[in-house]
C-alpha cells in the first residue's frame, strides 16, 4: 500500500516531467461552492474551490498541496485523500496545464496519462472514452491491473484543467462498493 498512497502525485510526473519544490498539508474546504453540486449530497461531501468539483469520501479526506517545477512552468497539484479501508485508497487530484496546452487535443492528453498509470507492468482492462457532466467534458474510465493491484481511474479534462479521480488497492476494492459509490458521486464543473 505503500507505493499507492504515493501514486497519484506520481502520476502528475508521468504525463509532465518535474520534481516537487514545495508541499503543505491542511484541512479539507467544507464551505458551499455556487458552482457545483454534489449528486449525492452527505455530510462527507468534498468540495474543491480550486478544483471546481465535489465527491463524496467515506471519511473526511487529507489535502495536499504541491508545487512542480517542469520544463513548462512551475505547476501547482492539489490531492484530496482517503483511506477506504485496508486495501483501498480514494483520491481526487487536480491540476493545471499551461497555456501551451490549449492547443494539444484532448484525446492526446488522456493517453498520455492512461499510459502513465499503466506504466510497463500493468495491463490495460478497460479503456472507456466518454465524457463528464452537463457541459460535457472530455472524460475517460480506467480500469488497470499490475498483479494483485488494480487501478480504476476516471480522468476528465475540463480546458486545461485535468482531474484524476482515482480507487488503488486491491483488484476486488477498486470494483467494490465503495469505490463505486465514490465515482457515482463525483461531478466536474467548469
Amino acid at each position: 500500500m505503500r507505493l499507492l498512497a504515493t501514486l497519484p502525485p506520481l502520476l502528475l510526473l508521468l504525463v509532465v516531467p518535474a520534481c516537487s519544490v514545495e508541499e503543505s498539508t491542511s484541512a479539507p474546504p467544507r464551505a458551499p461552492s455556487t458552482s457545483v453540486a454534489a449528486k449525492q449530497p452527505t455530510d462527507k461531501t468534498y468540495r474543491s474551490e480550486e478544483g471546481n468539483y465535489s465527491v463524496c469520501f467515506p471519511k473526511d479526506p487529507s489535502i495536499a498541496n504541491k508545487e512542480l517545477a517542469t520544463s513548462a512552468g512551475v505547476m501547482k497539484v492539489q490531492t484530496a485523500k482517503v483511506e477506504g479501508g485496508r486495501d483501498l485508497m480514494l483520491s481526487v487530484s487536480h491540476m493545471t496545464y499551461p497555456a501551451s496546452f490549449g492547443e494539444v487535443d484532448a484525446g492526446k492528453i488522456l493517453d498520455g496519462v492512461r499510459d502513465g498509470l499503466k506504466g510497463q507492468d500493468g495491463e490495460l482492462k478497460s479503456d472507456k472514452p466518454g465524457v463528464e457532466g452537463e457541459d460535457k467534458f472530455p472524460a475517460r474510465d480506467l480500469l488497470i491491473h499490475a498483479g494483485k493491484n488494480g487501478i480504476r481511474a476516471r480522468l476528465v479534462l475540463v480546458d486545461r484543467r485535468l482531474i484524476q479521480v482515482l480507487a488503488s488497492g486491491s483488484k476486488e476494492a477498486v470494483e467494490g462498493k465503495t469505490a463505486e459509490e465514490f465515482f457515482k458521486s463525483f461531478e466536474a464543473a467548469k
